[in-house]
């Protein structure tokens, strides 16, 4: 090795002291080496003593840790390195931050499955009229009547025209519709309303990414809090930027290299980890054979991500899904993109589940006009959901919840304003899409709906879901019988529902 100059002096009978001096700085360092090791000459061996600094050399990953720990190594080969992703339907939370009236868009029933003798307080008039007469009362998915417009014009419902804004009526006849009577705490993010943690315990996986959320309030994704199970940590998604960081290589790295040379510095880190386990494991041994795995699974699995990551995870990419959203790939900075994007890794298997939220439902005392366009924009986003899911040829159970709802004063008067929170009056909306069939629900006494209202026109704790924890779990229930795995529910969610109450609890058939 030029420019290098070794000295050595015996101490011991075993061991000398070898002084290594670099001729072009004059830098000298003292070694002590045993007496059957050779004086360093190759540049390997100069490595080993720390004379030669690791500058500008890439090291691949050290497997002497995993050597030293054969119960890693034995777990990395169980798993068998394979993420699969979503084989049950996408899931998708959207939760009304502040207390929507979504009883006030759709019309809930009593314990007889019958109309309340008033729906005043629900800013739906003085009688049974919302129901009797078909212009005020329109049909939609599998015959459920919901608020419609009165004959003077005073519009209701107009959860359900953002809906028809943005879904064909193909899609909508290919959805169920579910409604869940149950009262929550208003404005509050403390309801245990949050059904992710059992959707995902059921098995729901991502094959490229966790599950997705926008809050981080509660740890589920939304501002509700768990119920039963709680999730693994989501995802937080603000833009297209973080689902994209989120694959990529961290730090400046991602910056500079291009999609083709990430690739192949992945590529090349493999290949040396490889290298290394050739070297140190004999082969076919058991030890080289768990470092396969491993390899596979920390450096190569990254190459398959990094080649999938913009055609893979990018709604704007796919002409039918960006048609839907109103987006386009030039412009990932828009304020639906993140969303889309959320939606469209959730229907494609990409992520477990999604939590979305939109904020302005605390509204009371804000006038009916304000609120009819703020539930409108809830129907809007329902709406893109379900034909995102149509586009892609995708199943999809949709949770639309409120922390609380309101009342009216509205008295003999159809659509009058919301003055007031009343968690009292809250429901929930569960909407199943098929892309072959609509879902087929059960032909009995409960309909459509889980629980009841009372006359006084509120969701009844006397009912199945008399806690927001327990109408989570019956979402929780219909899309484990949406997936065709009921079975699972004693396992995720034990004791919650008498075997008598899932007659009731549970609609799709």
């Amino acid at each position: 090795m030029k420019n290098r100059r070794v000295e050595s002096k015996m101490i011991t009978e075993n061991t000398q002291v070898t002084t290594i001096t670099n001729e072009e700085t004059g830098e000298s360092k003292l070694v002590t080496l045993h007496r059957d090791h050779p004086k360093p000459t190759t540049r390997r061996e100069f490595l080993a003593t720390g004379m030669i600094g690791t500058s500008g050399m890439i090291l691949a990953p050290s497997i002497l840790s995993v050597l030293a720990r054969p119960d890693f190594a034995q777990g990395a080969d169980a798993a068998q390195c394979t993420v699969q992703g979503n084989a049950l339907p996408a899931f998708i939370t959207l939760n009304l931050s502040g207390g929507g009236s979504l009883s006030g868009n759709l019309p809930p029933l009593g314990e007889d499955r019958q109309p309340l003798p008033k729906y005043d307080l629900l800013g739906l008039g003085p009688d049974q009229s919302v129901f009797t007469d078909n212009t005020k009362g329109s049909m939609m998915f599998q015959g459920v009547r919901v608020a419609g417009t009165q004959n003077s014009g005073v519009p209701a419902g107009f959860f359900w025209l953002g809906v028809k804004l943005r879904a064909t009526q193909s899609t909508l006849d290919k959805t169920s519709l579910i409604a869940v009577a149950v009262a929550s705490n208003d404005d509050t993010n403390s309801n245990m309303a949050d059904a992710s943690g059992m959707i995902l315990a059921a098995g729901a996986s991502g094959s490229l990414l966790p599950n997705l959320g926008v809050s981080t309030n509660t740890g589920t994704g939304v501002n509700q809090t768990a119920a039963v199970v709680k999730p693994a940590a989501p995802l937080i998604v603000r833009s297209f930027d973080d689902l994209q960081g989120a694959l990529k290589p961290a730090g400046t790295l991602a910056a500079r290299l291009t999609d083709v040379r990430r690739q192949k510095l992945l590529q090349l880190v493999n290949s040396l980890s490889g290298s290394q386990a050739r070297t140190i494991a004999s082969a076919g041994g058991a030890t080289s054979v768990a470092l396969k795995k491993i390899i596979e699974c920390a450096t190569g699995k990254n190459i398959e991500i990094s080649s999938k990551l913009d055609p893979g995870i990018d709604p704007g990419l796919d002409a039918a899904v960006a048609g839907v959203w109103g987006i386009s790939p030039g412009n990932k900075t828009g304020g639906n993109y993140a969303t889309a994007a959320m939606v469209y890794n959730g229907l494609k298997g990409n992520s477990a589940t999604t939590g979305l939220e939109m904020g302005g439902y605390d509204y009371h005392g804000q006038g009916r006009a304000n609120q009819n366009a703020t539930d409108q924009r809830a129907g809007e986003q329902l709406g893109r959901i379900l034909e995102t899911a149509a586009a892609m040829g995708k199943s999809v159970m949709v949770h639309v919840m409120s922390d609380g709802s309101v009342s009216s004063n509205g008295g003999s008067m159809f659509g009058g304003d919301y003055n007031n929170d009343s968690g009292s009056r809250g429901m929930n909306f569960i909407f199943a899409f098929n892309p072959v069939a609509r879902p087929k629900m059960k032909d009995d006494k409960f309909k459509h709906q889980v629980g009841f209202f009372s006359p006084g026109q509120g969701a009844s704790d006397q009912s199945p879901v008399a806690t927001p924890l327990k109408g989570a779990v019956a979402v929780a229930a219909n899309y484990l019988a949406f997936a065709g795995q009921l079975s699972k529910l004693d396992a995720i969610a034990p004791n919650v529902f008498q075997r008598s109450e899932l007659d009731e609890v549970v609609r799709i058939a």
